[in-house]
């Protein structure tokens, strides 16, 4: 494959602090570096405090945003989709960008779009970013680019209700590079005592739910919350208020950090109500970590057999009841999990994909 300009567009950039489409954006664009190309990837300056102009052979471009809850990725977006030239294959992640892919597309580019989920479906948006977010994937579903899917569910879903076919690109996973205890420490955790949960602490994550669970199974040992939330502070603070004695609330934790939190729990639950493939879930597999899933059906096309499922606080309770304290269980499915990981979620792969699609998508 010839060297090509590759640029990513419509996160906060790297190196990844928030969520799943910045960590793809380091692991899909740190390859695509070591296999010869030219990466560019355009950072939200308000989400750094430091502003290198690399990272993991990637060039880094720092520009301004509205900082307004709904302006603020469609405004960072915009002004880098000015920077673009003509000869650069672009990718952008977020439906909510779909204003800006459409504009490039009037402009001669066709793009890679990852849209995600049904991203209006979540907790924390209005009646009018509702309306947006729809609209969104209205324009996307229209448009000429190339429209990812994350997941089966998602490609269904756009091909039932829009007619569109969409490409199917999943997610990738490393296991942890480190499984040190110091982070561990700073909480007053020790190995395989704690249940973990990884998420933006927003309704739709339902943090709110795997604390109701771990409440109602009477389960002594501490319920770990690994991130936080901008724009949720009255959420948050529900939260907190409302947590039981044994929760920790850890803030977002990064690189060795998470690695070493993810790789010592000795069970990870995921609650989040919507969404496509959760890059969490991938990761707690790669990890090797027992898995009880929210029941939706992306979850079970990720997770299949290798893992539990759930839907309401009661049921959560009930199984956490039942495979808690049972060594043998939990490492039973926690090595199923990471056998399931190693078979279908490769960043090599994944990237190799990102390739071949960025390929057919501008005349450079």
């Amino acid at each position: 494959m010839r060297r090509r300009d590759i640029a990513f567009i419509g996160t906060r950039g790297v190196p990844a602090s928030y969520s799943g489409f910045e960590t793809a954006v380091e692991q899909i664009g740190r390859r695509m570096v070591e296999r010869g190309h030219r990466v560019t990837v355009y950072c939200r300056r308000s989400h750094f405090q430091e502003f290198p102009t690399d990272h993991l052979g990637m060039r880094l471009r720092y520009l301004p945003a509205i900082r307004e809850k709904h302006l603020e990725t469609l405004s960072h977006t915009a002004l880098s989709a000015l920077r673009l030239s003509r000869e650069t294959a672009i990718v952008c992640m977020g439906v909510g960008n779909a204003p800006v892919v459409r504009a490039l597309e009037l402009a001669g580019h066709r793009t890679v779009f990852n849209v995600d989920g049904a991203d209006w479906q979540r907790d924390k948006w209005g009646r009018f970013a509702r309306w947006y977010l729809r609209t969104c994937e209205g324009l996307a579903a229209r448009g000429t680019s190339i429209v990812l899917a994350d997941a089966e569910a998602v490609q269904r879903y756009y091909r039932d209700v829009y007619g569109r076919e969409t490409e199917v690109v999943t997610y990738g996973a490393d296991p942890p590079a480190d499984r040190g205890t110091e982070t561990l420490e700073q909480f007053s955790l020790t190995p395989k005592s704690y249940l973990l949960f990884v998420g933006r602490m927003v309704p739709e994550n339902a943090p709110h739910d795997f604390l109701e669970g771990v409440r109602r199974a009477r389960i002594e040992a501490p319920a770990v919350i690994v991130g936080d939330s901008s724009y949720a502070d009255s959420y948050k603070a529900s939260l907190r208020n409302g947590a039981p004695a044994n929760a920790v609330f850890t803030g977002y934790q990064f690189g060795k950090a998470y690695q070493q939190l993810s790789s010592n729990a000795g069970l990870f639950v995921l609650a989040a109500t919507v969404g496509g493939t959760h890059p969490v879930l991938v990761e707690q597999m790669a990890a090797g970590n027992a898995i009880v899933a929210r029941e939706t059906e992306s979850n079970r096309e990720v997770l299949g057999d290798a893992g539990l499922f759930w839907d309401t606080p009661d049921q959560l309770a009930e199984l956490l009841a039942q495979v808690w304290g049972d060594a043998g269980r939990l490492e039973e499915l926690g090595e199923a999990a990471r056998r399931r990981a190693r078979e279908r979620y490769d960043w090599e792969k994944v990237t190799s994909r990102y390739l071949e699609l960025s390929e057919t998508t501008s005349p450079g």
